[in-house]
Parts: structure tokens; C-alpha cells; sequence
């Protein structure tokens, strides 16, 4: 029997719900908090299950254009961590592609146009007023990067944002967990995608921006459509994409609270 999660008792009834688990080569989750207490990025995770919700389940939560029309429809999302009540989830699909920066520069994520854009169009266009309340802003840590030392810049607080290099590889067991692919949607904005590699549905694999720095302060790190990432030196020391590239997507992240109202199937 699956089950669904209703986030408000009336207005957001079966907004959440538990679905079946379905460039170069390029981070611990966030502790929770309300949107008056900021949260900070740690090294550890948990697996704790909330009223039949648990790690690696699907729900879905708000609405964001997927097909070759501009319709919104609700948007899956794969569960990466659940502690005190709110779980850190992740869009199981690339939502749009977007430049980490509209220009080439020397940039943070704490001044990338991709943060502006997740929190401010995305943010506003993918939720409703009543889900914006489950949406939990937190303290951001913006680590270095660990093989070249490239400054991450400043922690910030954000409520949409990207996953981190560290975080990936604490999220995720290994490449093929780390593929996924372009939405539809995605795909009429010329996001980018592999011809020789596909996910089990037949759609093929795209790249995804992480908010970590790559090589140098104008790439930032990414995952490819091959499920690698930024964790080896690569002989001519070139990580990352540039910052300006077109066809990477997004893949948001977002910490939501989560409400005992539980209806079963």
C-alpha cells in the first residue's frame, strides 16, 4: 500500500506524495530549522523515517513545467535526509537548464544569478503561498574546494539551492544513483544530454550544476551524464564547467517540513 502525505490538513491535501522509487567531469546536508532559525551544513546524515516517509522515498511537492508545454504539473522529488519533523529533498528530474552565472566572471554562489534565480523565479513560480510556508530557509556553509582550494565564498541563507561537491557524494552511492535526466520542458530549452546514455525509462541522461567552485573562481563543479563529479585531479588540473555554460540544469534542493496528517491508500 503506498501512502500519501498531506503537508496541510485542507488546502495542501495530497500535495505530498510517496511515489515509487524510481563538460568536465565535475557539499554534508543541512540541519533544519524555521525560517527564523538558520540551519548550518554539517558532515553527517541520518536515515530516520517519518510517519512512513523515509530515505529514498518520492513525493511530490509544488509545480514547475515538465512537458513540451508551459503547464506547471507537480514535481517528484527523492527524499535525501528526514530529522525532527522536516526532510532535505531533491527534484528526481532536471527542471530547466540555466547558466550558473549569465556572465563569465569570478563568482560565488553567494553572487551566482543561478541562487538569485532559485530563490527568487523558481522559488515563486514553482510553489504556492501555502507550500512557501513548508519551505524552510537555512544557513548555507559555501566550503572551498577541496582539491584546488577555490574559495566558496561566504556562507549564505537561502530556501531553494544546489547541492554541494561534499554533499553529493554523502547523498548519493555512486554514479549511477547520481544520473538522471532532462524533464521535457527542460529539453525545449535546449538543455544538454547524452546520445549513448539513457535512464532505465529510455530518457537520456543531462548534466546538473553543484554550487561548489571547480578548477578556478570562473567554473563551477557539476555532475555529468555519466553520474562523475569533481573528486579527481584531472591531468591538465581543468574541473568544472564554466561558469556561463548553456545546457547545464538545475536540480533544486529544498528543506520542507513535514506535518503528521498521513492518509493511506
Amino acid at each position: 500500500m503506498k501512502k500519501f502525505m498531506k503537508l496541510t490538513a485542507t488546502a495542501l491535501a495530497g500535495a505530498v506524495i510517496i511515489a515509487s522509487t524510481g563538460c568536465a567531469n565535475s557539499g554534508g546536508p543541512v540541519v533544519q530549522s524555521t525560517d527564523t532559525e538558520s540551519e548550518t551544513v554539517t558532515t553527517e546524515t541520518t536515515v530516520e523515517e517519518d510517519d512512513g516517509i523515509s530515505v529514498g522515498d518520492h513525493i511530490m511537492f509544488g509545480n514547475y513545467p515538465q512537458n513540451n508545454g508551459n503547464d506547471p504539473e507537480p514535481v517528484e522529488w527523492r527524499v535525501l535526509e528526514i530529522k525532527d519533523g522536516k526532510a532535505l529533498v531533491i527534484s528526481e528530474y532536471l527542471l530547466e537548464p540555466k547558466a550558473y552565472n549569465i556572465e563569465l566572471s569570478d563568482v560565488t554562489w553567494e553572487n551566482s544569478s543561478l541562487r538569485k534565480w532559485l530563490n527568487g523565479d523558481f522559488y515563486d513560480k514553482a510553489f504556492s503561498d501555502s507550500e512557501k510556508s513548508l519551505i524552510q530557509t537555512v544557513t548555507i556553509e559555501n566550503s572551498d574546494n577541496p582539491l584546488y582550494g577555490t574559495s566558496g565564498g561566504n556562507d549564505t541563507e537561502d530556501k531553494v539551492f544546489c547541492l554541494s561537491l561534499e554533499e553529493v557524494q554523502i547523498f548519493f552511492a555512486d554514479a549511477n544513483d547520481r544520473m538522471t535526466a532532462p524533464t521535457d520542458y527542460a529539453l525545449s530549452c535546449c538543455a544538454n544530454v547524452c546520445e549513448d546514455k539513457t535512464l532505465d525509462n529510455g530518457m537520456k541522461t543531462g548534466w546538473w550544476w553543484l554550487r561548489t567552485p571547480a578548477s578556478s573562481a570562473n567554473r563551477a563543479a557539476e555532475v555529468d551524464c555519466y553520474g562523475n563529479i569533481d573528486n579527481v585531479i584531472n591531468a591538465d588540473r581543468v574541473d568544472g564547467c564554466l561558469v556561463f555554460s548553456e545546457g547545464i540544469c538545475v536540480r533544486p534542493v529544498v528543506w520542507i517540513l513535514l506535518t503528521d496528517d498521513i492518509i493511506e491508500l
